[in-house]
């Protein structure tokens, strides 16, 4: 095998032989696609499947052979792919054009599937499509729908596209009927052209896999060798004595093998053929048919993998060969240790084996492995950056590029709270006060007050003045103490009570503080926190981390998102009968993602439940500036002073952040995080962990500072910073306002009033139909119609189902971020998916 190289490379060196030249490649990854890895795994798949390649390419069959092993089942599509396929009219299909059509299917634009599918249905190749092959290809299309043709769809579709009734379809003609979806077909064919094999789809699962490991995913098995003239057992056992179905794959020697249906024996060479017995499957270019039996001819190598392993994870898709990859691995690493031990007792090729086994299983001498990092963050999720938002970078991506055409001009990100990336314009005040801050040197130049205004220069030298050695300096862990004192003037005027500074942290963001208390809170693993349902998933996200309980309560949508306390009382005690400790409670309010904003009163029967429970009080703030209604935010700390001295001693922790209301500055990190009532020992740990951090960005706390204490009336600012922040609130109040409306007029659609926050938390009715067809793809039904929604219209929708929401019911989280214009377009795009979404889907 050779010292030092993985055993991932010596397969793959023996699997692939002589490669194509440097030329050849490196004009095919021009002229494709594709990348190197991929071509050197199709040219495997190539030399496997064309049995006489000295004839100069694939057959038919063994081209059909190759889309089908990729899953594809429809044999007209087939058929008229290797007439496509076939440029040359050889009747073979040789590896460039074998490589030009799976570039389209498996990564091409759709654009370039379109122009394949024309080329697949135009039988006289003439760039002409007749009406009579059209008719062909509309019925052929319409059966992916599952219903058949209506007598005159074909004609009337034909007719619609056929400009200026010549009698023909021209290439371009289908291209842009397909784009503009002309043809009134149904969305798994438009599906099919934007992703055939669900290759796109699924590449992102096998992203972080080396090029040689993903073209072995089936070969990561043992190595075992078999004698001449011996049957090759169907079985084995392992170290502990447990009989284990195979799957053989022969890399070295000859054999032979007797398949189900086949009149004799059939000659097995390496690389071209596997065999599990008694069963028939199919993996990416390689054929196993059902195996009676196999015999050496010569002394054979071969790798073994058992087999419920392919029938359990690999046979899926390339999803699949992930689990496959992992399924195998860890059983690999169990066995390690007992192999090991038999290596430690002499047998010299084991121990090589052992060396070589170790190498690959930590990841080609990677110290760390998925396998073998913290459970808890692999297990972690996190859906406001998940799959519709990752499905949406691809998108716009393919727009940059130019590749394909879109029914929009881009996509318009409503999944995330991240003002300025829509377009919110910063703060002049801020931003003039924070340059002059971070370059104080700035101040000392001639002139200076012709370009920022004086109240701008006067506050950047207080700031300065409080900030030793600048903002690239380390400050107190607390932070800089002359901010957390105009913090704590704020937080006074906001609630009539006193604010102790030295109960005060500043910190990178409300998140950090959040992550801080969670910390210190969850200490075994019993230990359980409440949190809203439907709630910000960074908390069900770091409980998750810290490996802790999370217990969702409901929040009542019926009455505009409430607190119900008879709710969270079952909940309390449902926690506690499963043996949970619960020791938090969690409220977000103004609501993330439901855009509430809870009572004074509600907030009252809170505050006494958590005394009575014994429960530690988490007020996740940060949206108190953005209050579009009546009823005024009220924070919990002002409840627990209003209620007197039996709760003093009241254990609270409430956020804010610089990176909502109307600053908007979400990239400076800016937070603060108060405690209430905590024993002193506590806050000393708590400190001790802040310290760890040695402490928050300076510009965060800066801008923590600006956002607290802004220009008063008669400084030089004020005029500007009221008109920039009162344009920005009234901008936001209207635009959520359009949006409650415009979403509850669509049928099938309820929004509640949107009081506070930046989102929208509408519920969709969605018919049986479609929660089915998202069941069939392995979609939350909320996710199902996301990606719809994304794909037809360009908008950026978080799934409810990443929130957490009461089982039955389905919610989208919009954000009312972008701009008016912008937002009116989107909603026309969002009333009319809606609406054909609705029709497709109809019981």
């Amino acid at each position: 095998r050779g010292k030092g190289t993985s055993l991932p490379q010596v397969l793959y060196d023996t699997m692939t032989g002589p490669m194509l030249s440097k030329e050849t490649m490196s004009q095919m990854m021009s002229d494709t696609n594709f990348g190197r890895a991929e071509l050197e795994a199709l040219h495997v798949t190539y030399k496997r499947k064309a049995h006489d390649a000295a004839a100069g390419g694939l057959t038919r069959a063994e081209f059909e052979d190759i889309l089908a092993s990729h899953g594809l089942s429809d044999p007209t599509f087939i058929s008229g792919a290797f007439e496509a396929t076939d440029t040359s009219g050889t009747g073979l299909v040789d590896f460039k054009e074998l490589v030009a059509t799976l570039s389209v299917l498996l990564k091409g634009t759709t654009e370039e599937m379109a122009q394949f599918e024309f080329d697949v249905w135009n039988s006289d190749k003439d760039g002409k499509m007749s009406k009579a092959d059209f008719l062909k290809f509309f019925k052929n299309a319409r059966s992916m729908d599952g219903v058949q043709s209506a007598e005159g769809d074909a004609e009337k579709a034909f007719d619609v596209v056929d400009k200026g009734g010549k009698g023909f379809i021209s290439r371009a003609e289908f291209k842009q009927a397909i784009e503009d979806r002309e043809f009134a077909l149904g969305d798994p064919f438009y599906e099919f052209i934007h992703d055939p094999f669900n290759h796109k789809q699924s590449q992102g699962r096998i992203a972080g896999f080396s090029a040689d490991e993903r073209a072995l995913f089936h070969l990561m098995g043992e190595i075992v060798k078999v004698p001449k003239g011996r049957p090759v057992p169907n079985s084995f056992k392992d170290l502990v004595n447990n009989t284990v179905d195979c799957f053989y794959l022969l890399i070295e020697g000859d054999a032979e093998a007797k398949y189900e249906g086949s009149d004799g024996p059939v000659k097995v060479e390496p690389g071209m053929d596997g065999f599990l017995f008694d069963e028939t499957v199919f993996i990416s270019g390689l054929q196993t048919p059902s195996t009676k039996s196999v015999k050496t001819l010569t002394d054979c190598t071969l790798i073994r993998i058992a087999s419920a392993d392919f029938m359990q994870a690999y046979l899926q898709d390339a999803g699949g060969a992930v689990a496959l990859f992992q399924r195998l691995k860890l059983r690999m690493q169990a066995s390690l240790a007992d192999e090991e031990n038999i290596a430690s007792k002499g047998p010299s090729g084991m121990a090589d084996f052992v060396t070589l086994k170790r190498e690959m299983l930590s990841g080609n001498g990677k110290i760390l492995s998925q396998s073998n990092i913290n459970r808890a963050l692999v297990e972690m999720q996190y859906a406001v950056r998940g799959l519709v938002p990752i499905t949406a970078e691809r998108i716009q991506q393919e727009i940059n590029q130019g590749k394909g055409k879109k029914p929009f001009d881009e996509v318009l990100y409503c999944n995330i709270g991240n003002p300025h990336s829509v377009g919110q314009k910063p703060i002049t005040f801020y931003r003039e006060v924070l340059a002059l801050v971070d370059c104080p040197t700035l101040m000392a130049k001639e002139g200076i007050e012709k370009v920022f205004p004086s109240d701008v220069v006067a506050r950047a030298k207080e700031l300065t003045s409080s900030i030793k050695g600048g903002t690239g300096a380390y400050s107190h862990s607390q932070g800089i103490p002359s901010i957390r004192a105009n913090v704590a003037k704020f937080v006074e005027k906001r609630d009539g009570h006193p604010c102790n500074p030295g109960d005060l942290f500043l910190t990178n963001g409300a998140s950090t503080g959040i992550q801080m208390m969670l910390s210190t809170i969850i200490a075994e693993p019993t230990d359980a926190v409440l949190v809203p349902i439907p709630q910000y998933p960074i908390y069900s996200a770091l409980i998750k981390l810290l490996n802790g309980q999370q217990v969702g309560y409901q929040m009542d949508e019926a009455t505009g998102w409430s607190l119900d306390m008879d709710e969270l009382k079952e909940q309390i005690l449902a926690s506690r009968l499963r043996g949970h400790n619960p020791k938090a409670l969690v409220i977000i309010n103004p609501g993330n993602p439901v855009g509430n904003c809870l009572s004074y009163d509600n907030l009252v029967d809170l505050v006494k439940l958590c005394k009575t429970e014994r429960l530690v009080l988490l007020a996740d703030e940060v949206y108190q500036e953005n209050i579009y209604m009546d009823r005024p935010f009220v924070s919990v700390k002002k409840v627990v002073r209003d209620l007197g001295k039996d709760y003093k001693g009241f254990e609270l922790a409430s956020f804010h952040s610089t990176s909502k209301g109307i600053i908007g500055e979400c990239g400076r990190r800016g937070g603060y995080m108060e405690l209430c009532g905590f024993d002193a020992e506590v806050q000393a740990q708590i400190y001790k962990l802040a310290s760890s951090g040695l402490c928050s960005n300076l510009d965060g706390q800066v801008m923590m500072d600006l956002m607290v204490k802004g220009p008063q009336e008669g400084d030089a600012s004020y005029k500007l910073f009221k008109e920039e922040t009162s344009g920005i609130f009234d901008g936001l109040k209207r635009k959520s306002q359009m949006l409650m409306k415009a979403l509850n007029e669509i049928d099938g659609i309820s929004c509640q009033p949107l009081q506070g926050a930046m989102y929208a938390f509408p519920n969709i009715k969605l018919p049986p139909k479609a929660v089915e067809a998202a069941k069939k793809l392995g979609h939350a039904p909320d996710t199902f119609y996301a990606l719809s929604l994304l794909e037809q219209t360009g908008i950026c929708a978080v799934p409810g189902s990443g929130f957490g929401q009461k089982e039955g019911t389905y919610h989208l989280r919009l954000t009312f971020l972008p701009s008016e214009e912008k937002l009116v377009a989107a909603l026309d795009r969002f009333r009319a998916h809606h609406a054909s979404f609705m029709a497709k889907y109809k019981d």
